[in-house]
Protein backbone atom coordinates (compact mmCIF):
# COMPACT_ATOMS: atom_id res chain seq x y z
CA UNK A 1 0.00 0.00 0.00
CA UNK A 2 2.89 2.42 1.02
CA UNK A 3 4.22 1.61 -2.30
CA UNK A 4 1.03 2.42 -4.41
CA UNK A 5 0.62 5.57 -2.34
CA UNK A 6 3.85 6.62 -2.72
CA UNK A 7 3.44 5.89 -6.55
CA UNK A 8 0.13 7.58 -6.44
CA UNK A 9 1.42 10.99 -4.99
CA UNK A 10 4.43 10.82 -7.36
CA UNK A 11 1.60 10.73 -10.48
CA UNK A 12 0.13 13.57 -8.72
CA UNK A 13 3.05 15.74 -8.00
CA UNK A 14 4.10 15.48 -11.86
CA UNK A 15 0.48 16.45 -12.75
CA UNK A 16 0.70 19.45 -10.83
CA UNK A 17 4.31 20.31 -12.59
CA UNK A 18 3.15 19.57 -15.71
CA UNK A 19 0.08 22.20 -15.05
CA UNK A 20 2.26 24.68 -14.07
CA UNK A 21 4.21 24.17 -16.76
CA UNK A 22 2.28 23.11 -19.55
CA UNK A 23 3.51 24.52 -22.91
CA UNK A 24 2.09 27.41 -24.78
CA UNK A 25 2.23 25.60 -28.16
CA UNK A 26 4.28 28.60 -29.61
CA UNK A 27 4.52 28.92 -33.67
CA UNK A 28 4.92 31.56 -36.17
CA UNK A 29 7.84 33.72 -35.16
CA UNK A 30 7.39 37.36 -37.07
CA UNK A 31 9.76 40.41 -37.57
CA UNK A 32 8.88 43.10 -38.71
CA UNK A 33 10.15 47.12 -38.47
CA UNK A 34 7.84 48.68 -35.66
CA UNK A 35 7.55 51.79 -37.58
CA UNK A 36 9.13 53.87 -40.94
CA UNK A 37 12.10 55.34 -38.49
CA UNK A 38 13.65 51.61 -38.83
CA UNK A 39 14.83 51.88 -35.59
CA UNK A 40 13.17 49.33 -33.46
CA UNK A 41 11.78 45.74 -34.19
CA UNK A 42 8.90 44.10 -33.92
CA UNK A 43 8.74 40.56 -32.71
CA UNK A 44 5.10 38.61 -32.45
CA UNK A 45 4.56 35.00 -32.11
CA UNK A 46 1.36 32.69 -31.91
CA UNK A 47 0.77 31.01 -28.48
CA UNK A 48 -1.91 28.19 -27.67
CA UNK A 49 -1.99 28.70 -23.75
CA UNK A 50 -0.56 32.25 -22.40
CA UNK A 51 2.56 31.93 -20.59
CA UNK A 52 5.51 33.86 -20.15
CA UNK A 53 8.02 33.65 -22.97
CA UNK A 54 11.65 34.76 -22.87
CA UNK A 55 13.09 35.98 -26.23
CA UNK A 56 17.07 34.91 -27.55
CA UNK A 57 18.88 36.32 -29.89
CA UNK A 58 20.91 33.79 -31.85
CA UNK A 59 23.66 33.69 -34.61
CA UNK A 60 25.10 31.34 -37.04
CA UNK A 61 28.72 32.16 -34.59
CA UNK A 62 26.94 30.59 -31.56
CA UNK A 63 26.38 33.98 -29.80
CA UNK A 64 22.82 33.71 -27.32
CA UNK A 65 22.01 37.12 -26.29
CA UNK A 66 18.80 37.35 -24.09
CA UNK A 67 17.10 40.53 -24.96
CA UNK A 68 13.69 40.46 -23.06
CA UNK A 69 10.38 38.71 -21.96
CA UNK A 70 6.93 38.57 -21.68
CA UNK A 71 4.17 37.68 -19.57
CA UNK A 72 1.55 35.69 -19.56
CA UNK A 73 -0.87 37.98 -19.34
CA UNK A 74 0.64 40.30 -21.80
CA UNK A 75 0.89 40.51 -26.12
CA UNK A 76 2.58 38.38 -27.61
CA UNK A 77 5.20 40.73 -29.22
CA UNK A 78 8.11 42.53 -27.94
CA UNK A 79 8.76 45.70 -29.78
CA UNK A 80 13.17 46.10 -29.64
CA UNK A 81 15.81 48.72 -30.43
CA UNK A 82 18.00 47.91 -32.90
CA UNK A 83 20.84 48.67 -30.54
CA UNK A 84 19.94 45.44 -28.43
CA UNK A 85 21.67 43.44 -31.63
CA UNK A 86 24.70 45.63 -33.04
CA UNK A 87 25.99 46.15 -36.43
CA UNK A 88 27.68 43.26 -38.16
CA UNK A 89 30.32 43.42 -40.77
CA UNK A 90 29.55 39.76 -42.11
CA UNK A 91 27.42 39.95 -44.74
CA UNK A 92 26.73 36.38 -44.76
CA UNK A 93 26.21 36.05 -40.94
CA UNK A 94 22.46 35.03 -40.01
CA UNK A 95 20.72 35.81 -36.96
CA UNK A 96 17.32 34.68 -35.82
CA UNK A 97 15.17 35.22 -33.11
CA UNK A 98 13.69 32.21 -30.37
CA UNK A 99 10.59 32.61 -28.41
CA UNK A 100 10.70 29.96 -25.72
CA UNK A 101 8.83 29.51 -22.65
CA UNK A 102 9.26 27.79 -19.25
CA UNK A 103 8.24 24.50 -20.11
CA UNK A 104 11.21 24.04 -23.43
CA UNK A 105 8.68 24.92 -26.17
CA UNK A 106 10.03 27.32 -28.42
CA UNK A 107 9.87 28.70 -32.36
CA UNK A 108 11.98 30.65 -34.09
CA UNK A 109 11.82 33.52 -36.99
CA UNK A 110 13.47 33.32 -40.12
CA UNK A 111 16.97 34.29 -40.81
CA UNK A 112 18.04 38.06 -41.19
CA UNK A 113 21.40 39.88 -41.07
CA UNK A 114 22.16 43.06 -39.47
CA UNK A 115 25.17 43.95 -41.85
CA UNK A 116 26.94 47.51 -42.06
CA UNK A 117 29.43 47.94 -45.03
CA UNK A 118 32.85 48.13 -43.22
CA UNK A 119 35.13 46.88 -46.09
CA UNK A 120 34.71 50.43 -47.94
CA UNK A 121 37.45 51.19 -50.46
CA UNK A 122 38.29 54.45 -49.93
CA UNK A 123 40.08 56.58 -52.23
CA UNK A 124 41.72 59.72 -51.30
CA UNK A 125 42.72 62.01 -54.24
CA UNK A 126 43.39 65.84 -54.73
CA UNK A 127 41.38 67.97 -56.58
CA UNK A 128 42.82 70.63 -59.08
CA UNK A 129 42.57 73.50 -56.28
CA UNK A 130 44.12 71.12 -53.73
CA UNK A 131 41.75 70.13 -51.62
CA UNK A 132 41.78 66.54 -50.46
CA UNK A 133 38.40 64.64 -51.42
CA UNK A 134 37.47 61.25 -50.23
CA UNK A 135 35.17 58.71 -51.67
CA UNK A 136 33.83 55.39 -50.54
CA UNK A 137 33.21 52.53 -52.92
CA UNK A 138 29.39 51.49 -52.97
CA UNK A 139 28.17 48.30 -51.34
CA UNK A 140 28.33 45.96 -53.58
CA UNK A 141 28.22 43.02 -51.43
CA UNK A 142 25.47 40.28 -52.13
CA UNK A 143 22.71 39.72 -49.60
CA UNK A 144 23.86 36.77 -46.91
CA UNK A 145 19.56 36.72 -46.37
CA UNK A 146 17.75 37.71 -49.54
CA UNK A 147 14.16 38.53 -48.57
CA UNK A 148 14.25 38.74 -44.88
CA UNK A 149 11.48 40.88 -43.58
CA UNK A 150 14.02 43.69 -42.25
CA UNK A 151 15.55 44.05 -45.36
CA UNK A 152 15.51 47.39 -46.75
CA UNK A 153 17.43 49.28 -49.84
CA UNK A 154 21.03 49.77 -49.10
CA UNK A 155 21.54 53.65 -47.98
CA UNK A 156 24.39 54.66 -45.97
CA UNK A 157 25.11 57.62 -44.03
CA UNK A 158 28.71 58.61 -44.37
CA UNK A 159 31.02 60.49 -41.44
CA UNK A 160 34.52 61.05 -41.63
CA UNK A 161 36.79 61.65 -38.59
CA UNK A 162 40.81 62.92 -38.81
CA UNK A 163 42.58 61.16 -36.01
CA UNK A 164 45.43 63.12 -35.03
CA UNK A 165 48.21 62.85 -31.97
CA UNK A 166 46.84 64.93 -29.06
CA UNK A 167 49.67 65.43 -27.20
CA UNK A 168 52.84 65.77 -29.37
CA UNK A 169 54.91 66.24 -26.20
CA UNK A 170 54.82 62.40 -25.64
CA UNK A 171 51.73 61.15 -24.05
CA UNK A 172 50.41 59.65 -27.41
CA UNK A 173 46.87 60.77 -27.06
CA UNK A 174 44.43 60.66 -29.93
CA UNK A 175 42.01 63.07 -30.93
CA UNK A 176 39.17 62.49 -32.97
CA UNK A 177 38.36 65.40 -35.52
CA UNK A 178 34.96 65.42 -37.44
CA UNK A 179 35.89 66.27 -40.74
CA UNK A 180 32.21 66.47 -41.87
CA UNK A 181 28.36 66.17 -41.11
CA UNK A 182 27.18 62.66 -41.69
CA UNK A 183 26.09 62.68 -45.39
CA UNK A 184 24.31 60.32 -47.55
CA UNK A 185 26.66 61.39 -50.53
CA UNK A 186 30.01 59.10 -51.08
CA UNK A 187 32.39 61.38 -51.17
CA UNK A 188 33.49 64.60 -49.40
CA UNK A 189 36.37 67.03 -48.44
CA UNK A 190 38.80 66.21 -45.71
CA UNK A 191 39.97 69.41 -43.85
CA UNK A 192 43.53 70.36 -44.31
CA UNK A 193 44.47 70.43 -40.39
CA UNK A 194 48.18 71.26 -41.05
CA UNK A 195 48.63 67.89 -39.44
CA UNK A 196 49.27 64.26 -39.77
CA UNK A 197 46.56 62.27 -39.32
CA UNK A 198 44.48 58.99 -39.72
CA UNK A 199 41.76 58.57 -41.91
CA UNK A 200 38.42 56.72 -39.90
CA UNK A 201 35.33 56.60 -42.05
CA UNK A 202 32.01 56.09 -40.24
CA UNK A 203 29.43 54.23 -42.26
CA UNK A 204 25.84 54.14 -40.32
CA UNK A 205 22.62 52.49 -41.64
CA UNK A 206 19.73 51.06 -39.74
CA UNK A 207 21.84 48.67 -38.04
CA UNK A 208 24.39 50.81 -36.52
CA UNK A 209 27.60 51.78 -37.85
CA UNK A 210 31.22 50.38 -38.39
CA UNK A 211 34.35 52.62 -38.15
CA UNK A 212 36.51 52.06 -41.67
CA UNK A 213 39.92 53.15 -41.88
CA UNK A 214 40.28 55.11 -44.82
CA UNK A 215 43.83 55.93 -45.07
CA UNK A 216 46.45 58.56 -43.76
CA UNK A 217 47.34 62.26 -44.31
CA UNK A 218 50.96 62.59 -44.37
CA UNK A 219 52.46 66.66 -44.32
CA UNK A 220 55.83 68.14 -45.77
CA UNK A 221 57.29 69.21 -42.53
CA UNK A 222 60.51 70.27 -43.77
CA UNK A 223 62.31 70.74 -47.30
CA UNK A 224 65.56 72.34 -47.33
CA UNK A 225 68.21 73.56 -50.89
CA UNK A 226 71.88 74.16 -50.68
CA UNK A 227 73.36 75.76 -53.47
CA UNK A 228 76.71 78.06 -54.00
CA UNK A 229 76.11 81.89 -54.01
CA UNK A 230 77.00 81.95 -57.56
CA UNK A 231 78.43 79.89 -60.28
CA UNK A 232 79.93 80.50 -64.12
CA UNK A 233 77.85 80.89 -67.07
CA UNK A 234 77.40 77.34 -68.92
CA UNK A 235 78.35 75.61 -65.96
CA UNK A 236 77.07 72.84 -63.98
CA UNK A 237 75.17 74.24 -60.41
CA UNK A 238 74.77 71.35 -57.82
CA UNK A 239 71.76 71.49 -55.35
CA UNK A 240 70.96 69.11 -52.44
CA UNK A 241 68.53 69.21 -49.44
CA UNK A 242 66.70 67.28 -47.70
CA UNK A 243 62.80 66.05 -47.51
CA UNK A 244 61.35 65.25 -43.82
CA UNK A 245 57.65 64.27 -43.90
CA UNK A 246 55.15 64.21 -40.73
CA UNK A 247 53.00 61.04 -40.50
CA UNK A 248 50.83 59.33 -38.11
CA UNK A 249 51.85 56.24 -36.13
CA UNK A 250 48.93 54.87 -34.24
CA UNK A 251 48.79 51.24 -33.16
CA UNK A 252 46.49 49.32 -30.01
CA UNK A 253 43.10 49.29 -29.26
CA UNK A 254 42.39 51.64 -28.12
CA UNK A 255 44.31 53.61 -30.14
CA UNK A 256 47.73 55.50 -29.26
CA UNK A 257 48.29 58.32 -31.80
CA UNK A 258 52.33 59.95 -32.60
CA UNK A 259 52.91 62.00 -35.07
CA UNK A 260 56.09 60.83 -35.99
CA UNK A 261 58.79 63.41 -38.58
CA UNK A 262 60.91 61.35 -40.54
CA UNK A 263 63.05 61.46 -43.74
CA UNK A 264 60.74 60.43 -46.58
CA UNK A 265 62.56 57.97 -49.42
CA UNK A 266 61.15 57.60 -52.85
CA UNK A 267 59.71 60.94 -53.31
CA UNK A 268 59.52 62.91 -56.77
CA UNK A 269 60.57 66.30 -56.44
CA UNK A 270 60.92 69.14 -58.36
CA UNK A 271 63.52 72.07 -58.93
CA UNK A 272 61.74 75.20 -60.00
CA UNK A 273 63.76 78.72 -60.80
CA UNK A 274 62.53 81.96 -62.10
CA UNK A 275 64.39 85.38 -63.08
CA UNK A 276 65.09 87.47 -59.50
CA UNK A 277 62.29 89.56 -58.97
CA UNK A 278 60.12 87.60 -61.43
CA UNK A 279 57.40 85.80 -60.17
CA UNK A 280 56.04 82.78 -62.64
CA UNK A 281 58.20 79.73 -61.74
CA UNK A 282 59.36 77.58 -64.40
CA UNK A 283 60.58 73.84 -64.16
CA UNK A 284 64.30 72.99 -64.41
CA UNK A 285 64.63 69.57 -63.24
CA UNK A 286 63.50 66.64 -60.92
CA UNK A 287 65.05 64.15 -58.40
CA UNK A 288 63.73 61.44 -56.22
CA UNK A 289 64.92 61.21 -52.83
CA UNK A 290 67.20 58.14 -51.63
CA UNK A 291 67.00 56.24 -48.63
CA UNK A 292 67.68 59.20 -46.05
CA UNK A 293 65.65 61.56 -47.93
CA UNK A 294 68.81 63.47 -49.78
CA UNK A 295 68.43 64.74 -52.99
CA UNK A 296 71.14 66.16 -55.21
CA UNK A 297 70.61 67.33 -58.36
CA UNK A 298 72.82 69.83 -61.38
CA UNK A 299 71.84 71.43 -63.61
CA UNK A 300 73.10 74.25 -65.80
CA UNK A 301 73.33 77.99 -65.13
CA UNK A 302 72.22 79.42 -68.04
CA UNK A 303 71.86 83.56 -65.94
CA UNK A 304 71.02 84.66 -62.46
CA UNK A 305 67.81 82.96 -61.40
CA UNK A 306 65.89 81.97 -57.90
CA UNK A 307 65.51 78.74 -57.06
CA UNK A 308 63.21 76.70 -55.27
CA UNK A 309 62.58 72.71 -54.61
CA UNK A 310 59.00 71.59 -54.64
CA UNK A 311 57.20 68.20 -53.36
CA UNK A 312 53.78 68.34 -55.26
CA UNK A 313 50.37 67.28 -53.51
CA UNK A 314 49.95 63.45 -53.98
CA UNK A 315 47.47 60.23 -53.21
CA UNK A 316 48.57 57.30 -53.59
CA UNK A 317 46.77 54.07 -53.80
CA UNK A 318 46.86 51.27 -50.91
CA UNK A 319 50.11 52.88 -49.66
CA UNK A 320 49.06 53.58 -45.99
CA UNK A 321 49.96 50.66 -43.16
CA UNK A 322 46.36 49.18 -43.42
CA UNK A 323 46.28 49.15 -47.26
CA UNK A 324 44.10 51.83 -47.52
CA UNK A 325 45.69 55.13 -49.52
CA UNK A 326 48.08 57.69 -48.59
CA UNK A 327 47.51 61.35 -49.04
CA UNK A 328 50.34 63.78 -48.71
CA UNK A 329 50.66 67.25 -48.69
CA UNK A 330 53.06 69.17 -50.75
CA UNK A 331 55.91 71.98 -50.13
CA UNK A 332 57.93 74.21 -51.23
CA UNK A 333 61.73 75.04 -49.87
CA UNK A 334 62.57 78.14 -49.30
CA UNK A 335 63.82 80.54 -52.11
CA UNK A 336 67.56 80.57 -53.11
CA UNK A 337 69.07 82.92 -55.27
CA UNK A 338 72.45 81.60 -57.55
CA UNK A 339 74.24 84.09 -59.57
CA UNK A 340 76.28 83.84 -62.45
CA UNK A 341 79.38 85.12 -63.25
CA UNK A 342 80.78 85.49 -66.65
CA UNK A 343 82.78 82.18 -67.68
CA UNK A 344 86.25 83.27 -68.93
CA UNK A 345 86.90 80.38 -71.57
CA UNK A 346 90.22 81.47 -72.33
CA UNK A 347 92.39 84.96 -71.76
CA UNK A 348 95.65 85.46 -73.10
CA UNK A 349 98.40 86.54 -75.36
CA UNK A 350 98.32 84.69 -78.85
CA UNK A 351 102.38 84.93 -78.90
CA UNK A 352 102.96 85.76 -74.72
CA UNK A 353 107.28 86.31 -75.63
CA UNK A 354 107.60 88.99 -78.36
CA UNK A 355 110.69 91.30 -79.63
CA UNK A 356 110.70 94.93 -78.66
CA UNK A 357 108.85 96.97 -81.39
CA UNK A 358 106.23 93.99 -82.18
CA UNK A 359 102.79 94.74 -81.70
CA UNK A 360 101.18 92.18 -79.13
CA UNK A 361 97.72 90.96 -79.44
CA UNK A 362 95.82 90.01 -76.31
CA UNK A 363 93.00 87.33 -77.12
CA UNK A 364 89.45 86.54 -74.85
CA UNK A 365 87.24 84.48 -75.23
CA UNK A 366 84.14 84.18 -72.36
CA UNK A 367 80.31 83.32 -72.25
CA UNK A 368 77.59 84.10 -73.17
CA UNK A 369 78.80 84.39 -76.15
CA UNK A 370 77.80 88.20 -76.40
CA UNK A 371 78.94 91.68 -77.77
CA UNK A 372 80.35 92.64 -74.69
CA UNK A 373 82.84 95.81 -74.49
CA UNK A 374 85.94 94.63 -72.55
CA UNK A 375 88.76 96.54 -71.38
CA UNK A 376 92.24 95.51 -71.25
CA UNK A 377 94.36 96.30 -68.04
CA UNK A 378 97.61 96.01 -67.03
CA UNK A 379 100.22 96.53 -64.25
CA UNK A 380 101.91 99.45 -63.53
CA UNK A 381 105.28 100.09 -61.73
CA UNK A 382 103.12 100.76 -59.05
CA UNK A 383 101.18 97.73 -58.98
CA UNK A 384 98.05 99.46 -60.26
CA UNK A 385 95.62 98.44 -62.53
CA UNK A 386 95.47 100.42 -65.59
CA UNK A 387 93.75 100.61 -68.82
CA UNK A 388 95.06 100.13 -72.18
CA UNK A 389 92.26 99.84 -74.37
CA UNK A 390 88.88 98.13 -75.17
CA UNK A 391 87.46 95.77 -77.35
CA UNK A 392 84.15 94.79 -78.63
CA UNK A 393 83.61 91.29 -78.37
CA UNK A 394 81.84 89.63 -81.33
CA UNK A 395 79.93 86.17 -80.23
CA UNK A 396 82.08 86.50 -76.93
CA UNK A 397 85.40 86.23 -78.89
CA UNK A 398 87.66 89.15 -79.62
CA UNK A 399 91.64 89.96 -80.14
CA UNK A 400 93.24 93.63 -79.48
CA UNK A 401 96.48 94.27 -81.58
CA UNK A 402 98.37 97.56 -79.53
CA UNK A 403 101.61 99.00 -79.45
CA UNK A 404 103.50 98.10 -76.31
CA UNK A 405 107.17 99.33 -76.27
CA UNK A 406 107.96 98.29 -72.44
CA UNK A 407 110.57 95.95 -72.52
CA UNK A 408 110.50 92.73 -69.80
CA UNK A 409 107.72 91.04 -68.44
CA UNK A 410 104.03 92.72 -67.79
CA UNK A 411 101.12 91.07 -66.43
CA UNK A 412 97.79 91.78 -67.92
CA UNK A 413 94.13 91.10 -67.30
CA UNK A 414 90.78 91.64 -68.85
CA UNK A 415 87.29 93.03 -67.58
CA UNK A 416 84.44 91.82 -68.61
CA UNK A 417 81.26 93.39 -67.92
CA UNK A 418 78.00 92.17 -67.00
CA UNK A 419 75.38 91.22 -69.35
CA UNK A 420 71.59 90.05 -69.78
CA UNK A 421 71.17 87.00 -72.32
CA UNK A 422 68.26 86.53 -74.49
CA UNK A 423 65.90 85.19 -71.70
CA UNK A 424 66.81 88.41 -69.82
CA UNK A 425 68.75 86.84 -67.49
CA UNK A 426 71.60 88.36 -65.58
CA UNK A 427 74.91 87.71 -65.88
CA UNK A 428 77.93 89.41 -63.53
CA UNK A 429 80.81 91.09 -64.87
CA UNK A 430 84.02 89.73 -64.11
CA UNK A 431 88.58 90.15 -63.88
CA UNK A 432 90.08 87.24 -65.95
CA UNK A 433 93.29 85.41 -64.43
CA UNK A 434 95.95 87.50 -65.03
CA UNK A 435 98.29 86.80 -68.06
CA UNK A 436 102.28 87.76 -69.15
CA UNK A 437 103.42 89.63 -71.74
CA UNK A 438 107.37 89.17 -71.95
CA UNK A 439 109.21 91.46 -74.18
CA UNK A 440 112.94 90.80 -75.41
Amino acid sequence: MLALAGAVALLSGWGIQAAQAAPGDISAVKIAWSDATHTKIRISWSETTPVANSLTWMTDSQMVTAIGSTTAGGPNELVVGTGSFGPSVEAAAKNWIVVSDPAGDEARSVDFDTFVYYQADVQLSFAPDGTLHWTAAPDTVPDGTPGDPLDLPKAYRYALRQRVDNDPAGMYDCKDVPASAPTSSRTGVVPRLGTASALVLDISNEWGTSATDAGFVETTAALTIAAPTATQYGTSTTFTGKLTAGFMFIRGMPPFCDQQLEPRAGQTLTLQARPIGATAWSVVGSVQTDVNGNYKLAVKNQGAREYRVVRATIASRHTSPFGGDTAAYGGSSASKVVRTSTRVRSAKFIAPVINYGTKPQAYLWVDPAGSQRAALQFKNASGAWQGVMHKTLSSGRGIATFAWNRRGATQFRWWVPGSTTSGGLKVDPVYTAAFTLTVR
